[in-house]
């Protein structure tokens, strides 16, 4: 049997972390925690959750081009997106114009140059050199406003 005193002795050897260890992993655990609600705030995680942003770059282009007698309007634009998102529909605003064709319909994060085709309609003759609006619907219920420049026709 152990006596008391070698009992005694041997839980005093026993030791935990010693007190600069403990205070090294409260600072390590602090500046993690710091970096990622400063992380947070200001938006660096955005594609991990939320609503992705969508912007324009630039100015995009607005042509009439045609083939076998039909007309019809190629806008081409630049977006940004800050995550995945679809475009769902696009229309030139103030008229009844909307788009037949988009391509691609995916965004992901980052750059990604969009082609929109809309149908010649009587309603609207733009003219050269003329910017106009054209609403782009996202789906997720958004929608970004983006500026295209007519340049005239473009024979293909």
């Amino acid at each position: 049997m152990m006596s008391l005193r070698k009992a005694l002795k041997a839980k005093r050897t026993k030791r935990g972390l010693s007190g600069a260890v403990t205070a090294l992993i409260l600072v390590i655990a602090s500046v993690i925690i710091a970096l990622v609600v400063v992380g947070f705030a200001f938006g660096l995680f955005g594609a991990l959750g939320g609503t992705p942003t969508v912007t324009q770059v630039g100015t995009g282009t607005l042509s009439s081009t045609g083939s076998k007698g039909q007309t019809y309007y190629v806008a081409t634009i630049t977006l940004h997106s800050t995550g995945k998102v679809q475009i769902v529909s696009a229309s030139i605003v103030g008229t009844n114009v909307t788009a037949s064709n988009i391509s691609p319909i995916s965004l992901s994060a980052g750059l990604t140059t969009v082609t929109l085709t809309f149908p010649a309609e009587s309603d609207f003759t733009p003219q050269n050199g003329t910017v106009y609006q054209v609403s782009v619907s996202l789906s997720d219920s958004t929608t970004v406003q983006v500026a295209v420049k007519y340049t005239g026709y473009t024979v293909f």
